[in-house]
């Protein structure tokens, strides 16, 4: 059985792990704030990112945002310090395809493997294993792989190469991110023109251009929105990404458009609400 390191034990992380834990693999658990490793009873807690490699065949990472796994990859203590020939370093976290590149790149040096597998789905598809996994890099390397990832997902989609699985998943957020944004603004014009709300909001939600997806947020809303499933400053973070990664705000104008709503809701006290609150921001 395979040894596995999971690093990054937040609202997706700690689900995650605790599956691979369960499925049977020894596991190794290391997260900047050492109380929620403790929280997963069964593993043995590292001290270090490096201590964590070091005693893993497979090491997992599902972090923020590319400079937090630039932080807990590099260093004397960090995960690639722990990496040795024939290990494999798995990325669930969303980040840009050049991250993934970069990551790839430096556990190449030790001899390692690196696949992006950014997850389609949030905290009760991690609970309960059914994540879809977005994956980019080798097919044999997947494949060795295949027993971990299957602990946490029910299927797992090459896309290509390495930073082709974090490539679609910012495509894959793009649609969740402008959609909601969208709507809240459509709703905050509608408030703007003096039209009724429930009566509006009635027609909007019943008319083809709104997703089922939109309308579940909407009753989500509706029962009081919570918990977050995915906070609002993480969408925001993947909107910047999304403009970053597509050349700068004059290539990615409605992205970069909606990026600025999730800002300024976020600067409202709405970070760690559900990134469906962006509705109800906008909407006034």
């Amino acid at each position: 059985m395979n040894r596995v390191a999971f690093l990054g034990l937040g609202a997706m992380g700690t689900p995650m792990a605790r599956r691979i834990l369960h499925a049977g693999f020894p596991l190794t658990v290391w997260n900047r704030h050492s109380e929620r490793s403790r929280a997963i009873e069964g593993a043995t807690v590292a001290k270090s990112p490096r201590e964590a490699a070091a005693a893993a065949d497979v090491v997992c990472t599902m972090l923020s945002d590319p400079e937090a796994v630039e932080a807990v990859a590099g260093g004397p203590d960090g995960l690639i310090a722990g990496l040795a020939p024939g290990k494999i370093w798995l990325d669930f976290s969303t980040v840009t395809p050049g991250a993934s590149r970069r990551s790839a790149e430096k556990a190449q040096e030790k001899g390692a493997d690196f696949c992006d597998v950014p997850v389609a789905g949030s905290v009760k598809p991690a609970t309960d294993g059914t994540l879809r996994l977005l994956a980019g890099g080798d097919p044999a390397v997947l494949a060795k792989a295949r027993p971990v990832l299957d602990a946490v997902s029910v299927e797992t989609l090459r896309f290509g190469n390495v930073g082709q699985g974090s490539a679609l998943k910012l495509v894959n957020n793009l649609m969740y991110g402008v959609t909601l944004a969208a709507f809240g603004e459509a709703l905050g014009l509608a408030k703007q023109l003096g039209l009724p709300e429930k009566e509006t909001t009635d027609w909007l939600l019943s008319i083809p251009a709104v997703s089922p997806y939109l309308k579940a947020k909407m009753d989500f809303l509706a029962q009081g929105g919570e918990p977050a499933a995915f906070q609002l400053a993480l969408m925001e973070k993947d909107l910047r990404l999304m403009v970053e990664a597509g050349g700068g705000p004059s290539a990615a104008p409605v992205v970069d458009a909606a990026r600025a709503d999730y800002e300024r809701a976020r600067k409202a006290g709405l970070g760690e609400k559900d990134f469906s609150h962006v509705l109800s921001f906008l909407a006034g």
